[in-house]
């Protein structure tokens, strides 16, 4: 495997070009960067690269003084110049100096890459006989040393390495921590499947390739550290504690911060960090990583771009399962709220389910499950049309908002959003649908309420008296006729079973008054309740 360095002093340009594609799958690895020539040529001398693709104007030592110095000193090295349009009498200077190519920056593709990797390493390989590629760990030609590592790290976590293995393994892969003052940091991509669609084209290495080298570039050489990949949304960084410093979490928030802000900058992606309590020994990586992991899964109740240090969650109080039942009050209130299909109304009826959750400390399950019954609750109240549509607000169905929200203030927004889109869409159907069709499908619907003729226009907004002359024409029957027998025959259902007492059956179908229930019953029945028990009873066992 060849040895590649890259030269340039803008760093999203260098950063774009190492992400640009995965080197090591081309024969090639990136052993060094550089901001400017005198930079780069101090550390060539060090690691002696086979190819170096520099940029040609850069401050201190330029492109040019860099080949000119560095061909005399490294024999076998190529070289490859970066340059813009206007720029092109350097790139041709340059090619008398050695240079085998250049690359214009503005077209350079991952195609125009391995197309040009593809060429030197022939030139290469020629050059030098048999001797062609240089292993990258001479125990194993086939891994990567970025693999290496992080089957390392899985180990550590997963238990299956134990602590003298540890140590020898650290030192042959040469990892860049100590094993004294650690702290581990697990970041996550927010909103992550959002995230890897701008990827498409790319795929999810990119996404992954992208974050991990900024994070290399952009974490300070004061701190020694190593960065894992566990997938393309989750990257693990262990530090070791800067020497002699007096606040430990402010140099770990600076340094979360540094990194947030840095990939937001270049990918506009947001990341939430969770960070370990100082551990030492190799073999306290996995207790580490447990305490950050424990303190992300906090940001379900803080929200996204978060840092939580496990040392300040683990002293909140512990959240706990509760009754995610609404009380029959909330069930009476929401009622009302669907009645008046008032926007402002819902949103104050959402805010104190959600201060309520959050004085019983409501752990992440109760949350879901609270807001899932208000879901349930709205499509009670659904006319069939209504339920029968699909929201066009969101591409995800209501439940999924729910159960698959990764914060609770966006599934408390989604949840207004999708009261906001029922409540116009069931106003609309009902402005579609006869006055007595939308009566009935209320009545047959909460004929266990405190119903009449009145709530019921109120509800449609139409007149009373329009509504009961236009219901006795269209049915044959008078909006309490009808109503009544609506109720009758649930009561009849109910009577079937002797679950239930008689005075509980009258109060379950809209009867408030046990009397006036029997005199109804018997009026449309012919028989009481009782009487109507005993002969269905009876005619069930001869």
């Amino acid at each position: 495997m060849y040895k590649l360095m890259i030269v340039e002093d803008e760093l999203l340009m260098r950063v774009g070009i190492r992400s640009m594609l995965n080197w090591e799958e081309h024969n090639f690895y990136v052993a060094g960067e550089a901001g400017n020539g005198k930079e780069a040529l101090e550390l060539a001398l060090e690691v002696t690269p086979d190819l170096i693709i520099t940029d040609i104007k850069m401050p201190i030592m330029d492109g040019l003084e860099l080949i000119q110095e560095a061909s005399c000193l490294l024999k076998s090295c190529k070289y490859v110049i970066l340059s813009n349009f206007d720029e092109f009498h350097y790139a041709k200077e340059a090619l008398k100096l050695g240079a085998v190519d250049y690359l214009i920056k503005s077209e350079i593709t991952e195609t125009s890459l391995v197309d040009l990797l593809t060429t030197i390493e022939e030139k290469l390989k020629s050059e030098r006989g048999t001797q062609t590629n240089v292993p990258f760990m001479t125990h194993d030609h086939s891994k990567s040393l970025r693999h290496l590592k992080d089957s390392f790290f899985q180990d550590v976590v997963s238990g299956f390495i134990d602590e003298k293995d540890m140590a020898a393994k650290a030192e042959e892969m040469l990892l860049r921590i100590r094993s004294d003052k650690l702290v581990v940091i697990q970041f996550v991509v927010n909103y992550y499947e959002e995230a890897k669609r701008k990827y498409v084209e790319k795929g999810e290495k990119l996404l992954r390739f992208s974050i991990l080298n900024i994070m290399e570039e952009i974490i300070p050489s004061k701190w020694e550290k190593e960065i894992f990949v566990e997938s393309s949304s989750a990257y693990w960084i262990i530090v070791n504690v800067l020497p002699g410093r007096e606040s430990v979490q402010a140099d770990l928030n600076k340094l979360c911060n540094k990194l947030l802000s840095s990939i937001k900058d270049f990918m506009n992606l947001s990341l939430s960090a969770g960070v370990s309590t100082i551990v030492s020994g190799f073999h306290g990586i996995r207790k580490a990583c447990g305490e950050a992991e424990f303190a992300l899964r906090q940001s379900f109740f803080k929200g996204s771009n978060q840092i939580l240090y496990y040392a300040d969650v683990i002293q909140a109080p512990a959240r706990k399962e509760v009754n995610g039942m609404l009380s029959p009050e909330q069930e009476r209130n929401f009622l009302k709220l669907w009645v008046s299909k008032d926007n402002q109304k819902a949103e104050e009826f959402l805010e104190e389910i959600r201060s309520n959750l959050e004085v019983q400390e409501a752990d992440e399950s109760s949350i879901r499950k609270q807001y899932i019954r208000v879901m349930e609750t709205i499509h009670s109240h659904l006319s069939r049309a209504a339920e029968r549509g699909k929201p066009s607000f969101t591409e995800r169905l209501p439940y999924e908002i729910v159960l698959k929200g990764e914060y609770w203030e966006d599934i408390h927004q989604d949840m207004l959003a999708h009261i906001a889109y029922y409540f116009k869409t069931d106003s609309l159907i009902m402005q579609e649908r006869s006055y007595t069709d939308l009566a009935i499908e209320l009545m047959d619907k909460y004929y266990a309420e405190d119903i009449s003729l009145q709530s019921i226009a109120s509800q449609i907004r139409v007149n009373p008296s329009y509504l009961s002359r236009l219901f006795k024409q269209e049915k044959g029957e008078n909006f309490i006729t009808y109503l009544t027998r609506v109720r009758i025959e649930h009561a009849k259902a109910y009577l079937l079973s002797r679950g239930m007492r008689v005075y509980e059956i009258a109060h379950k179908v809209g009867y408030h008054n046990y009397t006036y229930f029997s005199k109804i019953f018997k009026k449309s029945v012919g028989f009481t309740p009782e009487e109507y028990r005993e002969r269905q009873q009876n005619s069930c066992n001869p």
